[in-house]
């Protein structure tokens, strides 16, 4: 409650704000002074609804929290809110997005100062890809939320910024159907290292994503039920690889298995028994159905330049480990597979991710079906 102390012929009004982060009082104080000719009575009355006013205002939206610089909001969401809330590889993602390119720009200023104007300004300025700066924005727009949730600042500026859009040719997602058979192909017929081809090979057939497929343990594969679960995502954070949980709960899944792929998963534990009997205790991970040449973890980027190798001088030469899902996905779409069971396959949250993503091959899908009908009726 505000208190109210009277100085001649004014008021002065403090309000506590309780404590701030270093246990020190937030104090907020102004004056009143009432309007010349009233009775002290009714100029007591008027100073306590401006008091009333006041606290309100204050306890609504402190001046501490508009002086407040970004770098110390930046500072409590790292120490309090993505140890807690984080993946430990996103928590590491964003705090390096930060420190590189956010802290630089804005970190020393006054949250006051920060405007939707601002950040679209800010924004122009990175010299990198637009799908790099929308990520550099998502890390600002999630400390900005969280300063609103506990109370630091009353809204976020992070509406209707506007972000650079690429300008330039949509980038093929998937390859089509006649281009993944030649790929197979060339996965065949091609002399390289197999433990390498298989990776690919359970990418391209199950759609899991790169972390998910290197992260799969021998447990995990059931040859009597013919099924997949999918319990673990392998991360790299900081050059140290950490066997985790998936990207989401939804991640969490049990896929089919094929018996062309449980014959690649028989070929992997023979090729993984006989490294082990080798290496004995050497070989680290045994369980691991992918590991290095001493059984370590397999690190996904060196799978990446194994690919990158691997296609050099065809026209495979721009495919990722990604596209490989997406290769997947849009087989399933094509060849009629529900949406929804797509989705789930696939480990997305929800239907509309898999919709939005897949928009394109879903339009296309749509006028097959149509052809179809028309087929069939004339």
């Amino acid at each position: 409650m505000a208190t109210i102390t009277k100085r001649g012929d004014t008021f002065r009004i403090k309000v506590s704000l309780g404590y701030d982060t270093e246990h020190k009082q937030i104090i907020k104080s102004t004056t009143f002074k009432p309007p010349q000719g009233v009775t002290p009575k009714k100029a007591e009355k008027l100073a306590q609804q401006f008091a009333y006013e006041f606290e309100s205002r204050c306890k609504d939206y402190t001046e501490l929290n508009e002086n407040m610089r970004f770098s110390e909001l930046a500072d409590w969401y790292f120490e309090n809110f993505a140890p807690v809330e984080l993946k430990p590889s996103t928590a590491y993602t964003y705090k390096g997005q930060y420190e590189k390119h956010i802290k630089p720009l804005i970190g020393n200023m006054k949250l006051k100062e920060i405007t939707t104007p601002k950040l679209t300004s800010v924004m122009k300025t990175f010299k990198l890809k637009p799908q790099s700066v929308r990520k550099i924005y998502v890390v600002i727009q999630s400390i900005f939320r969280r300063g609103v949730e506990q109370g630091y600042i009353r809204e976020s500026p992070c509406h209707n910024v506007i972000l650079p859009k690429n300008r330039q040719e949509k980038k093929k997602m998937s390859l089509d159907e006649n281009e993944i058979k030649r790929f197979m192909e060339l996965l065949d017929n091609k002399p390289w290292d197999e433990d390498f081809k298989r990776i690919i090979k359970v990418l391209l057939y199950t759609g899991m994503r790169s972390g998910e497929c290197l992260g799969l343990m021998w447990e995990d594969i059931d040859f009597e039920e013919m099924t997949i679960t999918i319990n673990h995502n392998l991360t790299d954070i900081g050059g140290k690889h950490t066997l985790g949980s998936p990207k989401t709960e939804s991640s969490r899944r049990v896929i089919g298995m094929s018996e062309v792929l449980a014959s690649i998963f028989r070929e992997q534990k023979a090729y993984i028994d006989k490294m082990s009997a080798a290496l004995g205790k050497k070989f680290a991970h045994p369980e691991m159905v992918f590991t290095s040449a001493l059984g370590n973890y397999r690190d996904r980027n060196s799978v990446y330049q194994s690919l990158k190798r691997f296609t050099k001088g065809t026209e495979f030469e721009s495919l990722t480990l990604h596209q490989l899902r997406h290769c997947n996905a849009t087989l399933l779409l094509n060849s009629g597979v529900d949406l929804k069971i797509v989705s789930e396959h696939l480990g997305h949250c929800d239907i509309g991710v898999t919709a939005n993503i897949y928009a394109d091959v879903l339009k296309s899908t749509k006028a097959k079906v149509a052809d179809l009908i028309t087929l069939k009726l004339a």
